[in-house]
């Protein structure tokens, strides 16, 4: 089973690169990946929240904006999508990301319904990666095996369709009460029910996408999304760069 694992902390208590917390900070997260192994199938670093852009869906012609979907806080710095048998193993895996025990770091797992990702098969070099987030109220076509849902996911095939080489990787996501909020706090593990936050809610799921700026945004823009809904995009940070 694939759970989707968003990684949130507060971006004002950053480390910088170059200083001994961050050389910290990075030898955590390498030792979780190690001790992960094979059960990471999937991995977003993202730039910061300042460079995000979100395509509106407020009138009849979607449009692109400066900023993230919401202000807040806490906001996602990056992503794993993970291959667990059970959600007990995935959560015993994912307090060990440094994430999880900083002092307004939580992490939100979600099981997913659909995970693919073409990277692994197309060689050479790449263009800029960027993610993008489905955001907005909770809906009716949250609910897998509903008619809803299968209406959207054909939304979803025929912009997949379109979308061409431009759309790389993408993951659908069961609905937001399935979620579970991880937090580590001096060394014991807290465990809730729920989406971390309803502000930054990741409805349907994400999409990765590849391609010149131009390109993104026009594919960007025929995401299906709710009424009223948005989609956020953040750049993926170039880890190999």
């Amino acid at each position: 089973m694939h759970f989707l694992v968003l990684l949130y902390d507060d971006e004002s208590g950053a480390t910088e690169p170059g200083t001994p917390e961050f050389d910290a900070e990075l030898e955590g997260y390498a030792a979780f990946e190690e001790l992960a192994g094979g059960a990471i199938v999937g991995g977003e670093a993202l730039l910061p929240s300042a460079t995000a852009r979100t395509v509106r869906h407020d009138g009849a012609q979607p449009r692109i904006t400066a900023g993230p979907f919401a202000e807040v806080a806490e906001v996602l710095g990056g992503l794993y999508v993970l291959e667990s048998p059970t959600l007990d193993d995935a959560i015993e895996m994912v307090r060990l990301i440094p994430a999880a025990a900083q002092p307004n770091g939580a992490i939100e797992v979600r099981p997913m319904v659909q995970w693919s990702d073409r990277r692994p098969e197309r060689g050479g070099d790449r263009d800029a990666q960027v993610l993008a987030t489905i955001h907005g109220d909770k809906t009716a076509d949250e609910e897998p095996a509903t008619d809803a849902w299968d209406e959207g996911a054909a939304g979803h095939g025929r912009f997949a369709e379109a979308a061409g080489d431009v759309l790389v990787a993408g993951g659908a996501v069961h609905p937001s009460t399935t979620a579970t909020t991880v937090r580590v706090r001096d060394g014991e593990l807290l465990v809730t029910d729920g989406p971390f936050s309803e502000l930054t809610e990741v409805v349907g799921g994400f999409y990765v996408l590849e391609g010149t700026p131009e390109r993104v945004d026009e594919v960007a823009r025929q995401i299906p999304v709710p009424d009223g809904g948005a989609v956020e995009l953040r750049p993926i940070m170039d880890v190999d760069g």
